[in-house]
């Protein structure tokens, strides 16, 4: 009876643990790519900046006049958070994808 109260108590911490250590891996691994491509291939920190732009002035261009500016300029000036956290989110989100078509196919 102990043992399985225990047990059930170290669910939650280890299910906390687990969801901390794959946001830190996948920040950690954007943060390496960051760097290879900040050395290699800048062109494309270049293009993602250039993107995460566009799609902030289209995105606030379509709110009301003054809100769209405030808005506009407040993320401009965050610009590399607002780029890091996008690209962590795109990963996540990709990573997420690919393992359910492999969890769906693994169930086949």
């Amino acid at each position: 009876m102990l043992n399985k109260r225990m047990g059930q108590s170290l669910v939650g911490p280890w299910n906390w643990l687990r969801v901390q250590l794959f946001r830190l891996w996948t920040a950690v691994f954007i943060l390496v790519v960051y760097g290879y491509l900040w050395l290699n291939k800048p062109e494309y920190l270049t293009w993602w900046k250039r993107t995460i732009d566009y799609l902030i002035e289209s995105s606030c261009a379509k709110l009301p006049y003054p809100w769209g500016d405030r808005i506009e300029s407040t993320l401009g000036n965050f610009g590399i958070w607002v780029q890091l956290s996008l690209a962590i989110l795109s990963f996540r989100a990709a990573l997420g994808l690919a393992l359910l078509v492999l969890w769906a196919r693994s169930r086949r």
